[in-house]
């Protein structure tokens, strides 16, 4: 028997094992097979994002069969409109986003909490706050210029909260001014513009302890300011409920994975890894600003919701106009089926 002939006669048992693996689910076939392609949305591109980042980054995804594409958006309402369109299958939104929609009858439902503080912070200018003589207070912001992000976003209206809660009158004792991004406000602070902002995460370590030209007045991240703030569903996974009912498995694949990525963000062994996933997503800020806030903030991503944080939703936005009593009943906007899931979190 020459070469030649050993050469084809092996070459047609090698096809005929491969096609038979595939058709027996092997691993020729199977992976393509078994893998669900998704797209996730965030509604900003905030490190509040960060467990859906870590969930791809780490494989999490992929070890349940997801192949995950990452969108950001520019606000809650583009992204609310791409998953009730169809071109996303889930959302990463804060959690007065869903509630809103749920009061407008739309079907989309919270599967699990992503983050769970309002990791935020009230700064004030280095210079004004040294002429004080003392630490900022709440008080001290009389009469002063605040930059927030949007008139009725989220940062206005925590800021309106803070300082209602604090006897001061946001629309008489001081005056808020949009400045659409953070580094936008750093700037105009710099600039001389505005005396204090409302930040969200990493932007507070970054002017703070980065920057060393601002300080801080009220840092909701590390549990200061009204209860209100704390334990409050800041900001949870959300998708509809006709999705759910044609792709459970799925959905649940998709909660499974993102614990894991919690689970991973909560232990301090991987500081230094997920301060390099952060960097490498959101922007290398420098300095140790980008470690301080993952490390305030691994706590905080937990995937338990309850009941009162519908409460301290409408708490905030009612006050300031943006939805109306009554309040949506929690079934309505969290779908409390997943919650055995939940539980992984914090298991060894």
């Amino acid at each position: 028997m020459g070469f030649a002939t050993v050469t084809r006669r092996s070459a047609l048992v090698a096809a005929a094992v491969t096609l038979g693996l595939a058709a027996l689910g092997g691993p020729s076939g199977a992976h393509a097979q078994d893998t669900t392609k998704l797209s996730v949305g965030i509604s900003v591109k905030s490190i509040f994002g960060l467990p859906i980042v870590v969930a791809r980054d780490k494989g999490f995804f992929k070890e349940e069969g997801l192949e995950v594409t990452i969108e950001y958006f520019a606000g809650g309402p583009p992204a609310t409109a791409a998953l009730m369109g169809g071109s996303l299958q889930f959302l990463n939104a804060a959690f007065e986003n869903n509630v809103k929609t749920a009061k407008l009858g739309q079907p989309i439902v919270t599967i699990m909490n992503i983050q769970s503080n309002y990791a935020g912070a009230i700064i004030m200018r280095k210079d004004v706050a040294e002429k004080l003589g003392h630490k900022p207070e709440v008080a001290d912001l009389k009469g002063m210029r605040i930059g927030t992000l949007a008139r009725g976003g989220f940062t206005d209206v925590s800021t309106r909260y803070i300082l209602n809660a604090a006897g001061l009158d946001p629309d008489k004792d001081a005056e808020l001014i949009p400045i659409r991004g953070a580094d936008r406000q750093i700037a105009a602070g710099q600039a001389g513009q505005i005396e204090a902002a409302m930040v969200t995460e990493p932007w507070g370590p970054i002017a703070v302890e980065g920057m060393d030209a601002w300080r801080y007045v009220v840092n909701t991240t590390v549990g200061e300011g009204p209860e209100l703030f704390q334990d409050m569903g800041y900001v949870t996974l959300q998708t509809t409920k006709d999705y759910i009912a044609q792709n459970r498995a799925v959905a649940e694949k998709v909660v499974r994975a993102v614990v894991k990525a919690q689970n991973y963000i909560a232990d301090p062994a991987n500081v230094d890894d997920l301060t390099a996933i952060a960097k490498k997503e959101y922007g290398d800020v420098g300095g140790d600003a980008m470690r301080i806030s993952v490390e305030r903030q691994a706590k905080t991503y937990v995937p338990f919701m309850k009941e009162s944080m519908v409460k301290k939703t409408m708490d905030l936005l009612v006050p300031n106009g943006l939805i109306q009593e009554p309040a949506p009943a929690y079934a309505e906007v969290v779908d409390q089926s997943f919650a055995p899931l939940w539980q992984a979190y914090g298991a060894k």
